[in-house]
C-alpha cells in the first residue's frame, strides 16, 4: 500500500543514521509523554479531551514516519521508537479502557497477549543470533486499524443517549473495526513467529 511510503524518494537511497534529535523522533517522544494524560482523562471520564488526544496520537503514528521519509530523518532510534510507542499505547490505553468500562478485560487481553508473545519469542530468537523480521504493511494496517477503533469507542460514549447508553451505531463501528483488525493483528503475529523461527542467522564477521 503506497500510503505507507508517502514522503519517500524512490530515486534516492534511504540512509538510516544514528541521530537522536530529529523532528520525527521528537514527535514520537511527545506521543509517549502524552500517554499519562490520556490515561488520566479516560479514567476520569473526560471523554472529549481523551478522544481528541487519542485521535491525534493515532494520526501522528503515520505522521512521524512521513516526516522521517520526506526530510531524510530515518534513524535507528526512530525505527525502535515507532513500534515501542504502539505497544505502550495498547498497554496504557487498554488498562484505562478496562478501568473506565469502555472495553471488557478479555478484549484488551486479546491484544496484549499477542504483543507479549511476539516480543518474548522475538527476544529469545534474537539472542540466538537471528535478525528480527521487518514490520509488514499488513502489520501496520492492523495496528492503525486498532488505533482507529479505540477512539471510536470513546466517541460512542461522548454521543451517549439521555439514558447513559453509548451511541449504538458508533459502538458497532468500533467493535467491527476492533474485531477485524484484532484478527489481522494475530495473523501478522503468526507470520512474524514463522519468520523468527525459520529465518537464517546473520553472517558472522571475519
Amino acid at each position: 500500500m503506497r500510503v505507507y511510503d508517502i514522503g519517500g524518494r524512490d530515486d534516492e537511497p534511504r540512509e538510516v543514521t544514528d541521530r537522536i534529535w530529529t523532528w520525527a523522533n521528537g514527535l514520537s517522544f511527545v506521543r509517549l509523554l502524552a500517554l499519562p494524560l490520556i490515561y488520566l482523562d479516560l479514567v476520569g471520564e473526560r471523554w472529549l479531551r481523551a478522544f481528541v488526544l487519542l485521535a491525534i496520537f493515532s494520526a501522528t503514528d503515520w505522521l512521524d514516519g512521513y516526516i522521517a521519509r520526506r526530510f531524510d530523518q530515518m534513524t535507528r532510534l526512530g525505527a525502535l521508537l515507532d513500534p515501542v510507542s504502539d505497544r505502550v499505547l495498547f498497554v496504557v490505553v487498554g488498562v484505562a479502557f478496562v478501568v473506565a468500562g469502555l472495553l471488557p478485560l478479555w478484549a484488551v487481553l486479546v491484544i496484549l497477549v499477542r504483543d507479549v508473545l511476539v516480543v518474548g519469542v522475538g527476544l529469545v530468537v534474537m539472542l540466538r543470533g537471528h535478525r528480527p523480521p521487518t514490520v509488514s504493511r499488513l502489520g501496520k494496517t492492523a495496528t492503525f486499524g486498532l488505533m482507529f477503533a479505540l477512539p471510536v469507542f470513546i466517541l460512542a460514549r461522548i454521543l451517549e443517549s439521555p439514558t447513559g447508553e453509548p451511541h449504538q451505531v458508533w459502538l458497532a463501528v468500533a467493535w467491527i473495526g476492533f474485531g477485524v483488525n484484532a484478527v489481522l493483528y494475530w495473523l501478522v503475529a503468526v507470520g512474524y513467529l514463522r519468520d523468527l523461527r525459520g529465518g537464517p542467522p546473520p553472517p558472522k564477521s571475519s
